[in-house]
């Protein structure tokens, strides 16, 4: 009697806590949204040229908040270096996101020809396409080019 009143203690147990065996699988009650998103843009400096070698910091904003970056309302994403050609691109899957923010940060100084200034923007509303259930879908973002400065 008490042997099997543990062994049906333990299975009781086992199911609530999820240690059940492999085959007695129990489907999922809840989801997690989530969605496939790409982003691809380019830095180029005042003329128009591309600047290899900058630090670019992807990052989602929630909305509502202040915009400065690394604080309670902000959750980075990813970080990226621009290409030769001053380019930079990244696919991801994550919870879905409809504000993204992008951050260029000079962290070569000189060494990447000259010292630029910080500089970023911020893309809104971000379209998903075929999403169902908790995939929202797919985006891919072309962010408009990224302008640079010289530090004086």
């Amino acid at each position: 009697m008490k042997r099997s009143f543990h062994k049906f203690f333990r299975s009781i147990l086992a199911a609530l806590l999820g240690l059940g065996t492999s085959a007695c699988e129990i489907p999922a009650m809840y989801g997690t949204p989530h969605a496939d998103w790409s982003v691809k843009g380019k830095v180029v400096d005042e003329e128009y040229k591309p600047v290899a070698g900058l630090q670019v910091a992807l990052g989602n904003r929630f909305e509502n908040t202040p915009d400065v970056i690394y604080d309670e309302n902000y959750r980075p994403l990813d970080t990226l270096y621009t290409a030769a050609d001053g380019t930079y691109s990244v696919k991801r899957t994550d919870f879905p996101i409809d504000r993204l923010e992008i951050r260029v940060q000079d962290i070569d100084g000189p060494a990447g020809g000259g010292e630029f200034q910080d500089a970023g923007l911020i893309i809104r509303d971000i379209e998903y396409k075929d999403g169902k259930g908790w995939y929202a879908g797919h985006a891919e973002i072309d962010a408009p080019d990224i302008i640079v400065r010289k530090k004086p």
